[in-house]
C-alpha cells in the first residue's frame, strides 16, 4: 500500500502545512515532463504509476527526460525536498528518479525572482524593474520606446538560427521572450491587458486555426491546412469588423516590403490568383525587366523596379525559396568577399582606396575564385 492510499492527499497537504485554499500544484511524478507547473507554488508530487526514469513516452516540453532532469531545469540542486508524511528533507541533487518513485514530494516554492527557468519568474522580475524603487531606464520605456528593440531582436534570432549554436538562439529568444513581457507589463499597468490575456489570445487562435488538430476537420495535406488558416483568418476580420480591408488588410503596413510581397502572393494563391507553372512566372520576371530597361523616367523606373522585385519575389515562392533569406545571404557574402579583398591588399601591401576598378576586380576575382 502506498503512501498516498495509507494517508490520503488531504493528509499529506496537512503534513506539509499546506492549506490547499491558498494554492498548490499536485502533480504524479512520472507526469512532471508533460504538465506545466509554476515553481513559484508549491508543488506536491504523488508516486507515479508508469515507468519514468526516461520520459522517454511522455509527450510535451520535457519528452524524453525523467522527472528528476525536469526538477532540475527549474530548481537549483541543492533546493529541498521533503519526503512526505515525515517531512524529512532531502537536496534536489541527492535523489534520483527511483527516488522519486517511491514517497511523495512537496517541492518548496522558489521566490519569484530566483524562479529563472519560469515566465513565472521573469514576469516578477519586469515587475520589479518598472517598480518606483526599479530601474530608471525601464521606468522610462514605453510601446513605442521598445519598437527599436523589438526588431533588433527578432533579426538577431534569425542571425542565431542561421549562424549560431544552439545557446546561442536560446539567448536571443530570450530577449525576444523580455520585449512580449515588458509590453505586456506596460499594458498591465495601464490596466489594458496582461501576460495571461497574452497568453490566452496566442493558445485560442493556435486551437481556432487547426480544426484538423483540435476539432473534427479533416486536411489531406499542407495546401489544405494552408487554405483553411485564411479562410479562418478572414472569418476572424470579419467578426472583428475589419472584413472590408479584405484578404490583404494590414499585411503592407505590417511587414517589410519585401516579406510584404511575399505574404501577399502567397496568400493570393490560396485565393487562386496564381500561375498555372513556373514558366508564366519566368515569363513575367523577362517582362518586368524588359520594362524597366525601356523605362524613361524616374518616375516609371522606380515603378518598374517595383514590378521586377515583387516577380523576382514571386519567383522564389515558386522554387520554395525565401528571398529575405537569399538577399540577405548575398549581402553576408559580399561583405565577406570585400573583406577577404582588404585583407588581401593589405598583405601584398597595396593601397586600396589608391587602386583604379580594374585593379580592385582582379583581387575580387581572386578572392571570389577561392
Amino acid at each position: 500500500m502506498s503512501a498516498v492510499e495509507r494517508h490520503g492527499v488531504g493528509e499529506l497537504l496537512a503534513a506539509a502545512g499546506l492549506d490547499p485554499a491558498d494554492g498548490v500544484q499536485i502533480v504524479a511524478h512520472d507526469r512532471l515532463a508533460s504538465i506545466a507547473f509554476d515553481p513559484s507554488m508549491p508543488l506536491l508530487i504523488l508516486p507515479g504509476t508508469g515507468d519514468a526514469t526516461t520520459g522517454a513516452e511522455l509527450p510535451g516540453r520535457h519528452a524524453r527526460r525523467g522527472p528528476h532532469a525536469v526538477l532540475s531545469a527549474l530548481y537549483p540542486g541543492a533546493h529541498p525536498l521533503l519526503r512526505l508524511p515525515m517531512r524529512t528533507a532531502e537536496r534536489l541533487d541527492a535523489l534520483d528518479d527511483a527516488k522519486l518513485a517511491r514517497d511523495p514530494w512537496i517541492v518548496e516554492p522558489l521566490d519569484p525572482v530566483d524562479n529563472l527557468a519560469s515566465p513565472h519568474g521573469m514576469a516578477a522580475i519586469s515587475a520589479r524593474l518598472r517598480a518606483p524603487e526599479g530601474c530608471p531606464w525601464d521606468r522610462r520605456q514605453t510601446h513605442r520606446t521598445l519598437r527599436p528593440y523589438l526588431l533588433e531582436e527578432a533579426y538577431e534570432t534569425v542571425d542565431a538560427i542561421e549562424n549560431g549554436t544552439p545557446a546561442d538562439l536560446a539567448e536571443e529568444l530570450g530577449d525576444v521572450l523580455l520585449q512580449v513581457i515588458l509590453h505586456a507589463q506596460f499594458a498591465a499597468e495601464e490596466g489594458a491587458f496582461d501576460l495571461t490575456d497574452v497568453y490566452r489570445s496566442i493558445a485560442a487562435k493556435i486551437v481556432r486555426r487547426h480544426p484538423h488538430v483540435f476539432g473534427t476537420a479533416e486536411v489531406d495535406g499542407v495546401a489544405q491546412v494552408v487554405s483553411n488558416w485564411e479562410t479562418i483568418k478572414a472569418d476572424e476580420r470579419a467578426e472583428r469588423g475589419k472584413a472590408d480591408e479584405g484578404a490583404f488588410g494590414g499585411v503592407v503596413r505590417a511587414l517589410p516590403a519585401l516579406a510584404g510581397s511575399r505574404e501577399i502572393q502567397e496568400r493570393a494563391s490560396t485565393l487562386g490568383w496564381d500561375w498555372d507553372a513556373i514558366d508564366g512566372v519566368w515569363d513575367k520576371v523577362h517582362e518586368e525587366i524588359e520594362e524597366l530597361r525601356s523605362a524613361s523616367s524616374d518616375d516609371e523606373r522606380l515603378h518598374e523596379l517595383g514590378d521586377v522585385l515583387f516577380a523576382l519575389v514571386n519567383l522564389a515562392r515558386w522554387m520554395k525559396l525565401d528571398p529575405e533569406e537569399a538577399l540577405r545571404a548575398a549581402n553576408h557574402r559580399w561583405v565577406s568577399r570585400y573583406r577577404r579583398v582588404e585583407a588581401l591588399a593589405a598583405e601584398r601591401g597595396l593601397d586600396l582606396d589608391a587602386m583604379s576598378l580594374a585593379d580592385k576586380d582582379v583581387l575580387w576575382d581572386e578572392v571570389k575564385a577561392r
